[in-house]
């Protein structure tokens, strides 16, 4: 008896932390004004697809739009802006920073 209910307890444990090791993976499409050449969103995806928990980031150039897949347990929409902001890009809401921004390519000012 002990051995069978060891068993069930151990399967539950088990069904019970399958649940901690998921992916919940997300496209979302960050605006990106400053994005209008292939110049500038390679500067972007180089970047992004260097941090953990982004599995793609591909640019739309006409729309000035960078669509990032990524595992949300990973990390959040802030990180991906934040990240952005950084290289001196303005996106969505946040604001690019000033340095960075003043040593982009001119075409991506």
């Amino acid at each position: 008896m002990r051995t069978t209910a060891g068993w069930i307890v151990m399967a539950g444990l088990a069904l019970c932390c399958s649940g901690c090791w998921r992916q919940d993976i997300r496209t979302v499409g960050f605006s990106v004004p400053a994005m209008k050449s292939a110049e500038c969103s390679k500067i972007i995806q180089d970047s992004l697809m260097a941090f953990e928990g982004i599995l793609t980031a591909q640019p739309d150039l006409e729309q000035g739009v960078m669509y990032v897949t990524y595992d949300s347990k990973k990390l959040a929409n802030v990180n991906v802006e934040h990240q952005i902001a950084a290289l001196g890009f303005e996106v969505n809401t946040v604001p690019a920073n000033a340095d960075a921004r003043a040593k982009l390519p001119a075409a991506c000012r």
